[in-house]
């Protein structure tokens, strides 16, 4: 049971289609070198597989083959000269289609001037045509994706009122054609509504901007289908097919509930997108690091608005933790978000020449569409979802508001706790320190008293030497006094024994008569 669930999530039908007709023009590359009759078959074999990939947004995918489509279909338009009579409407709506889906490309790829100035070229084209009464049978999502870009466009430049004309008749084109209730052309829907959104927000119409905002996203989640809950469940061709409008759509959803002042559903909008986004990193690449990082930066900067500064703080601190604030990324996702226009414009319908109603595949059948019905449909159906979930957004905001509270609390309790503890430890630390001075200063007494005992003994011995050498010396002196006195007195005596030894010889050596007469 849980394989047969999970088979569907897995499966992707569209690039198995894409990849099908890839392969059908490759094989008839390599046929028309050897066989021109086959080009037809080949410009229109690149004809459907851009308007394939630009049903999923695959723009880039889709540039190169574009381009070769738009030559080959021009190739075979001029074979019967120039236009008149006898030009082929087959030929003449294969261009139109391929210069339009190379104009979308140029729109969906962040150039809407460069896609203005690309459908510019046609009028002229349809202007011969029309001269000679020749209708050129589009499918409608050409028509659609034609009118979508020079919206786009006018919008880009500036003139709100073209813009909204424009979209009005991309918006009708696609309730006539029913492409709105058709799985596959969720994209489409998507991008029609989003245009008209933003046409009108322009305009200073922000209820009706935001009810067709609401619609895009009802046709972006029914092409998701839950599955960006689950990415690793999908391959990766498919979930970057399927995060590709996330960032923008879920944004401006955000940015316009946020300044109509439905704060709460803003805000739940914007942490939706946050989660989506985590589940996304990781498995993709750039964009989604910054995208993730620029949410939570606008997440933040809601909650600095509502003075709840630490739930921005802390959204603050989450976008800096996945890409620094000096980010090029980040530079170029940062914007100051958009307030409607101060001025409610009015415009006129474009005439049927303009908005392709002419020109509309004849084979389709259409129906009669009451967009001013169509437009009080969207925004009872908003109003009725705003009544609907604006009481949950708001019971949830309380609880984080509370949880915040609750957390910022614990925090400070933490807070003074871990003050404490570390006045305790101090305390201790302080204590060991005078322990540990009152035993070193203990110790440095002791070995004071050691030295000065020992320099005490050292004095005392070296004064007992002292009185030892004084003695010494004393007694050497005395004997050598005593020595010297003998010495002296022998010499005395010696000297009294040889005056005595002289006297006796001088008596002895003195005549007889001289001893007489004396």
């Amino acid at each position: 049971m849980a394989e047969g669930k999970t088979r569907p999530q897995s499966q992707d039908t569209y690039a198995q289609r894409a990849k099908a007709l890839a392969s059908q023009v490759q094989r008839l590359r390599g046929w028309v070198g050897s066989d021109p009759s086959k080009a037809p078959e080949l410009a229109d074999a690149l004809v459907e597989l851009t308007a394939h990939r630009l049903l999923g947004h695959g723009y880039a995918a889709a540039a190169a083959d574009a381009q070769e489509s738009v030559r080959r279909a021009g190739e075979l338009l001029a074979t019967t000269g120039p236009i008149g009579p006898y030009t082929s409407i087959t030929d003449a709506a294969r261009y139109v289609t391929a210069v339009v889906h190379l104009a979308t490309i140029q729109a969906g790829m962040g150039m809407p001037d460069a896609a203005g100035r690309t459908i510019e070229l046609l009028q002229d084209i349809r202007e011969e045509l029309r001269e000679h009464r020749l209708d050129v049978p589009l499918q409608p999502e050409t028509a659609i994706w034609a009118l979508w870009c020079s919206s786009r466009a006018a919008l880009a430049s500036g003139d709100i009122g073209t813009a909204n004309a424009y979209a009005d008749a991309a918006f009708i084109r696609l309730a006539e054609s029913d492409l709105g209730n058709d799985p596959d052309a969720n994209y489409l829907a998507m991008d029609v509504n989003r245009v008209v959104s933003d046409s009108r927000w322009a305009a200073g119409r922000a209820a009706e901007a935001l009810s067709y905002l609401h619609a895009a996203k009802d046709h972006y989640d029914a092409a998701v289908g839950g599955r960006l809950d689950e990415p690793r469940r999908l391959s990766p061709a498919l979930l970057e097919r399927l995060a590709e409008p996330l960032f923008t759509l879920y944004r401006e959803m955000a940015d316009q509930l946020v300044a109509m002042d439905e704060v709460d559903l803003g805000l739940t909008t914007r942490r939706r997108l946050i989660e989506l986004l985590r589940g996304l990193n990781g498995r993709l690449a750039d964009p989604v690091p910054a995208q993730l990082a620029a949410a939570l930066a606008d997440l933040a900067q809601d909650l600095s608005k509502l003075d709840r500064l630490e739930e921005a703080e802390a959204a603050s601190a989450d976008a800096a933790a996945i890409m620094p604030q000096e980010s090029t990324e980040i530079q170029e996702l940062a914007r100051a978000v958009p307030n409607p226009g101060t001025e409610v414009i009015t415009w006129n319908p474009l005439p049927s020449t303009a908005s392709y109603a002419a020109t509309t595949a004849a084979s389709l059948d259409t129906k009669i569409v009451d967009s001013a019905a169509l437009q009080q449909a969207w925004q009872q159906r908003t109003a009725a979802w705003l009544q609907a979930e604006r009481p949950e957004a708001q019971r949830k905001e309380l609880q984080r508001m509370e949880q915040a509270r609750i957390e910022v609390a614990r925090q400070e309790a933490e807070r003074v706790e871990a003050q404490r503890a570390a006045a305790e430890q101090r305390t201790a630390e302080q204590a060991q320190a005078a322990e540990a001075g009152r035993l070193e200063a203990e110790r440095q007494a002791r070995a004071e008293e050691a030295e000065r005992l020992e320099r005490k003994r050292r004095r005392e011995e070296r004064l007992e030497a002292h009185r030892q050498e004084v003695e010494r010396r004393e007694i050497e002196r005395r004997d050598a006094e005593r020595l010297e006195g003998e010495r002296l007195e022998l010499e005395r005596l010696q000297a009294e024994i040889d005056e005595l030894e002289r006297a006796e010889q001088i008596s002895r050596d003195e005549p007889p008569n001289s001893r007489e007469g004396c």
